[in-house]
């Protein structure tokens, strides 16, 4: 059983070392207390339910080819890879609104532009439903990362001032289809997060599994009131290993289909991965680092990247093997001021 932390808490110090103790050991948790407003959930999944319900083609009325690259809207099953095999989901993607004006819109940044958002009727609360979900998660990444500082022995806004003012913001609905016994292959395969925390909702089905760091798959069933939380690999090579990115899988277990909603919470678009020097951290969360025994699932050494990389550069170079025909045109990061 993963570990389930509340969060409701007047004490940093005691949230910080819960937090990191349960990072630490397995990359994967659950949070309860004051996370999302229940009816603000209730309404989104019963919307999500609704567009999934459409026509093919009422769907893809949003299609991704229509945002370019910035990363938007509907993609239907199989039209996303994991290490080259298409996964057997669908979904919808969201990010940040970002006006013509924005600097990244401005300089063709990839996963920078507007949403793409239905138009008929009974999906209308869709845009404001999705848009307030966005808010709360934001709100509760930065608060995690502030307990996650404290844990280290870090000033409590470090992320904030050095990664996360504007942080590179992804949600996600996902639609996994009714299965049966002989389905082939997985919702989606073996795989890590690529930057800080994730944030997930899952329904009630269940499919979500971790692998533990003596190489066991361990299901993550839902539990009421609480979201689960795992780290990415940005914050594996931050942190030199202290947390490790948890491989992760997901197959739908029922035979109807089953909704997930992941929130992932990253860093800044141009924020340098520089880990932070040994001198800062906590000689027990040094001496608490240990050999991964596990295999990597895409056979990257994370540790061998470039400390100049940006994280803009990292994510492109992830999403350019998801969605091949999206990121046919490869803009590079432009790192000057505008």
């Amino acid at each position: 059983m993963l570990p389930v932390l509340n969060i409701d808490t007047s004490n940093p110090a005691k949230a910080g070392e819960s937090l990191c103790r349960a990072l630490h050991d397995t990359g994967f948790l659950y949070i309860l207390g004051d996370v999302v407003r229940v009816d603000l959930l209730k309404e989104l999944v019963e919307v999500s339910k609704l567009f999934f319900a459409k026509s093919l083609s009422e769907k893809e009325q949003l299609e991704m080819r229509h945002a370019g690259l910035a990363w938007r809207g509907y993609f239907p099953p199989g039209a996303e890879l994991t290490m080259g095999i298409p996964d057997q989901k669908e979904g919808l993607y969201f990010g940040s609104e970002h006006g013509p004006d924005h600097p990244g819109v401005l300089r063709h940044w990839p996963m920078h532009g507007r949403n793409l958002w239905p138009a008929s009727s009974d999906l209308k609360r869709m845009q404001p439903l999705v848009t307030e979900y966005m808010q709360s998660c934001v709100a509760i990444g930065q608060r995690l990362l502030s307990y996650v500082a404290v844990g280290l022995d870090l000033p409590k806004n470090y992320f904030f001032d050095r990664f996360t003012d504007e942080p590179t913001v992804l949600f996600r609905i996902f639609n996994y289809p009714a299965t049966t016994p002989a389905t082939p292959g997985w919702g989606v395969a073996e795989h890590t997060d690529m930057g800080f925390l994730t944030l997930l909702f899952q329904d009630e089905k269940g499919g979500l599994e971790v692998l533990s760091q003596d190489n066991r798959w361990v299901a993550v069933p839902p539990i009421e009131g609480t979201l689960v939380i795992n780290i990415g690999d940005m914050l594996e090579y931050w942190t030199h290993g202290i947390f490790r990115a948890t491989p992760h899988r997901v197959r739908n277990p029922s035979q109807s289909p089953r909704l997930s909603l992941p929130f992932f919470f990253d860093p800044n678009w141009q924020a340098t991965l520089e880990p932070i020097s040994r001198e800062q951290l906590p000689a027990k969360w040094l001496q608490s680092i240990s050999p991964d025994r596990r295999k990597r699932w895409d056979g990257l050494n994370l540790h061998a990247l470039s400390s100049e990389t940006t994280y803009g550069d990292f994510v492109w170079s992830k999403i350019r093997t998801v969605f091949p025909d999206l990121s046919a045109t490869k803009p590079l990061t432009d790192k000057r001021s505008p």
